[in-house]
């Protein structure tokens, strides 16, 4: 590296920033020209300024939206050192950000940091989450136009497929609360146990009595239908998505039985075929039917 560039000045600019009477810039006055929806060419001739400059200016209003000064201003207020309401302010703006209070206070304090957060140049948490979603949304999409004109599916079954898939999502969703307000009562009374034992160790009284038999066969019998419901929501999950691909609640049936036996395991294949003959029995008018094999991809 050579020395002089170790010991060069800083760039400065090569013109001073022109103001008017009241102390605005032309870049300020230009704003204040396009929210009242004059055109660049109106503004260079009022302003009797450069077109190239205008239109630079117009291209920087257009990306910061109308009237973003007078937003930039107000918000600039709202974080004042002398507002009493500044931490209630920092504290709003972060949490709806998903970012701490420090770290909000932090890209304040940054050279053009409350510009740069109006504009949208900052990635935040918040972003993510409705990036995610956005792709989530995508790949739906692309889900229901397979089927719909690939397959040659109707809208019907598409429609009906995710209300039943979304009606037994939301009653899944109600069991596992139903089973954590349960558990959570449960742990309420071994806390109380617990406390209760250490309690009498402490004083040298003789310990209570642990949980009987009958007590933990309930809990392990408890812990085990818990189990076998998220087995059976994932189940039906799985024959909702084969439905949207095109396939009949009996194919998808038959599908998801292949796909186990293709693996070579029949002691896996035999207890999923007991499994669904206990969940999704395959029955008409009352009579067992033979399943319907699913066509062939």
């Amino acid at each position: 590296m050579k020395l002089s560039r170790l010991f060069r000045n800083r760039k400065s600019r090569k013109y001073p920033i022109r103001r008017d009477e009241q102390g605005l810039s032309l870049r300020t006055r230009c704003f204040a020209l396009f929210d009242q929806g004059k055109r660049p060419a109106e503004v260079a001739e009022e302003l009797k300024m450069k077109e190239t400059t205008v239109f630079r200016y117009y291209r920087q209003w257009k990306r910061q939206g109308p009237n973003f000064e007078t937003q930039y201003a107000f918000v600039k207020s709202l974080f004042k050192k002398t507002s009493p309401e500044r931490e209630k302010n920092l504290e709003i703006f972060s949490k709806a950000c998903g970012v701490s209070k420090e770290e909000f206070e932090n890209i304040l304090s940054k050279p053009h940091g409350l510009r740069s957060f109006l504009t949208g140049q900052i990635y935040f948490p918040i972003n993510a989450d409705a990036d995610h979603k956005l792709s989530m949304a995508l790949q739906l999409a692309l889900l229901f136009f397979d089927h719909l004109v690939k397959n040659k599916g109707k809208f019907e079954d598409v429609y009906f497929t995710l209300k039943r898939y979304l009606r037994e999502c939301a009653k899944y969703r109600e069991e596992e609360d139903d089973e954590i307000t349960e558990e959570n009562k449960i742990l309420v009374l071994l806390h109380k146990t617990l406390a209760a034992d250490l309690s009498n160790e402490r004083k040298g009284r003789v310990k209570p009595d642990r949980l009987s038999e009958e007590e933990r066969a309930a809990l392990v019998k408890r812990g085990i239908a818990s189990e076998m419901k998220k087995i059976e929501s994932l189940y039906w999950i799985r024959v909702g998505v084969l439905m949207a691909e095109g396939l009949t609640e009996e194919q998808a049936r038959e599908r998801i039985y292949q796909d186990i036996e293709k693996d070579g395991d029949p002691n896996k294949a035999k207890a999923m075929r007991e499994f669904q003959d206990k969940i999704h029995p395959l029955k008409i008018n009352g009579q067992e039917e033979p399943p319907v094999s699913p066509p062939q991809l």
